[in-house]
Formats: structure tokens, C-alpha cells, sequence
């Protein structure tokens, strides 16, 4: 009588096991970095944060849809990403001619490691944290790729602002929801003596200013730096003559 055996199945060992675990964990961390909506939310952050940071002819532009970003996943077991921006031409050329203008002050920030975009498109790649998908520090630094970018746009458009308070300005015409803004804004910093006071005083901005322009002279009258040049002291004195012409003082 002959009897059959079936060899066993053979176990998998611990080290087998443990390796297996390490890949599977390891796939799911750089799925974790690389996959749409991280990528997506990587992108909405650095926009977020160069929307907050950098002065507002910036965010102009990007509301006119002349500045788009795009995030793509770089190296995935670096847990990188690609940060691409677009800049429109024509405010690259005006803050070149501002720079070329002031041959002095493009030497100073030449040599403080600052420089105006030379190019529509403006490329970094970046290192993020798995866990928390954050741009890792030193990545932030302005010696990085990502710094650079972010310091080359920021004064770009820190020169642009200031030449747009007061001179030519390529903004739209002011829209019944301008005024509103101005009028709700006056009715909460300044206090009203007469009835119609802040309708008088977004009146008195309008025929001197861009809806753009007043938002960038009130940003410059809070920048140190820049009014410490002379930028929106010809705003500064026309808004405190037309809180005296209209009947308001402020509140603070």
C-alpha cells in the first residue's frame, strides 16, 4: 500500500513578513505625497501663501487670470513636487523698465541676491514633509529654488504696486460693488457726523483714483519702507482732507 503526501505549504517567514509590511507602508507614503489631492492642496497653499504675502497688483493679476500655478509630483520616493508659475509678460517688461530706470537700486538688490523675473514661466522643485505635506524648511530659505521664486514675484510686484498708486493705471473703472466696499469700510474705521459722509468720501477717492489704486496706496500708507520713500503720501493727504470735507474723523 503506497501512501501520497502532499508537501506543506511553506510558511512565510518573519523576515518576510516584516519586509513585505515595509514595502507596502513605503508605497502608501509616497502614494500619500504624490497622489491629485495633495498635489492639489499643495498648490492652493503656495498660491494662499503668496496671495497673503506679496503686495496686491500681485493678486490683481491673478484675479484677472493672468497668473496661473500648476503642481506636479516630482521625484516620488523624495516625496518632491514641481512648482510651475505663469507671469504675464507685459508685467514682466513694466518692472524690468521700472528696474532699468533706477540703475542704482538694480545694482543694491543685484547684489542682496534679488532679481525681477526674466521669464514667463518660473519653475521650482521642492521637498515636502510625508506627514504633515508641508514644503520642508529648508526649501522656504531664499537660497532654495522655491525661495528665489517666491522673493523674485514678491518684488516684481512690490514695484509694480508702487508704480501704479499713483501713475498710469491699467485697472478696471470703478463698479457700484467698489464703492459699497469703500462705504462699508469708511462706516467701520471712521466715525460718520453726517448722514451721507462716507458716499461723499468713496466720491472723493473716485475721482481721484482707481478702485486698484486706493487699495494700493492704503497698502503702502501700512508699509514702513515704502512710505518712508514718499510712496502714498500725495493719498494719504487727500484722505484726511476728505474726512474733513465730509464730516468724518477717525476711529483710531
Amino acid at each position: 500500500m503506497h501512501r501520497s503526501f502532499t508537501r506543506p505549504q511553506t510558511m512565510p517567514t518573519i523576515a518576510h513578513c516584516v519586509t513585505t509590511l515595509g514595502l507596502l507602508l513605503f508605497s502608501q507614503s509616497v502614494l500619500a505625497c504624490l497622489d491629485a489631492q495633495a498635489l492639489n492642496g499643495l498648490a492652493g497653499k503656495e498660491m494662499q501663501y503668496m496671495l497673503q504675502r506679496i503686495p496686491p497688483a500681485f493678486a490683481d493679476a491673478v484675479n484677472d487670470q493672468l497668473i496661473q500655478g500648476q503642481m506636479t509630483a516630482g521625484s516620488a520616493d523624495a516625496c518632491q513636487a514641481h512648482w510651475q508659475l505663469r507671469l504675464p509678460a507685459a508685467d514682466i517688461a513694466e518692472a524690468q523698465a521700472l528696474l532699468q530706470a533706477e540703475p542704482a537700486k538694480q545694482i543694491m538688490l543685484a547684489a542682496q541676491g534679488y532679481q525681477i523675473p526674466e521669464q514667463a514661466v518660473l519653475e521650482a522643485d521642492f521637498s515636502v514633509d510625508a506627514g504633515s505635506l508641508q514644503v520642508k524648511h529648508q526649501d522656504t530659505l531664499q537660497t532654495s529654488a522655491l525661495g528665489k521664486l517666491r522673493a523674485s514675484v514678491e518684488l516684481m510686484y512690490a514695484m509694480l504696486t508702487q508704480a501704479r498708486a499713483n501713475g498710469q493705471s491699467y485697472a478696471q473703472p470703478w463698479t457700484g460693488a467698489d464703492k459699497q466696499a469703500i462705504v462699508a469700510d469708511c462706516q467701520q474705521v471712521l466715525s460718520v457726523k453726517q448722514p451721507a459722509a462716507c458716499e461723499c468720501y468713496a466720491d472723493g477717492l473716485a475721482e481721484k483714483y482707481t478702485a486698484r489704486q486706493v487699495r494700493y496706496n492704503r497698502y503702502l500708507s501700512t508699509n514702513p519702507y515704502a512710505f518712508a520713500t514718499g510712496n502714498g503720501a500725495e493719498f494719504k493727504q487727500l484722505d484726511k482732507k476728505l474726512q474733513a470735507d465730509c464730516g468724518l474723523t477717525a476711529l483710531r
